[in-house]
């Protein structure tokens, strides 16, 4: 059964990205979403038109790449290191 998709306009680089369900449940609190690319999308406001879909998302959707690997975020790598500095 292939995966439920959610397509999410990314306000820092103007492309529609996918983004698998879970990652729409994991991120809908802050608003960033990791699409299957790779890409953490910051979702722009919903009454923008969506923008032109991502060509990595696109390749992938159609077979011609595999999925990115999940990854941290440089941001939330930045606060855990930061968290065990100030555990010491």
């Amino acid at each position: 059964m292939e995966p439920f998709l959610v397509h999410i306009r990314c306000d820092t680089d103007g492309y529609t990205h996918a983004v698998t369900e879970d990652e729409f449940a994991t991120g809908r609190h802050d608003g960033r979403f990791r699409a299957i690319c790779g890409h953490v999308v910051l979702a722009a406001p919903m009454i923008e038109a969506p923008g032109r879909f991502d060509p990595t998302c696109r390749d992938i959707l159609r077979g011609d790449t595999t999925p990115a690997e999940p990854t941290v975020p440089a941001q939330e790598r930045r606060r855990s290191r930061w968290l065990r500095a100030t555990r010491r």
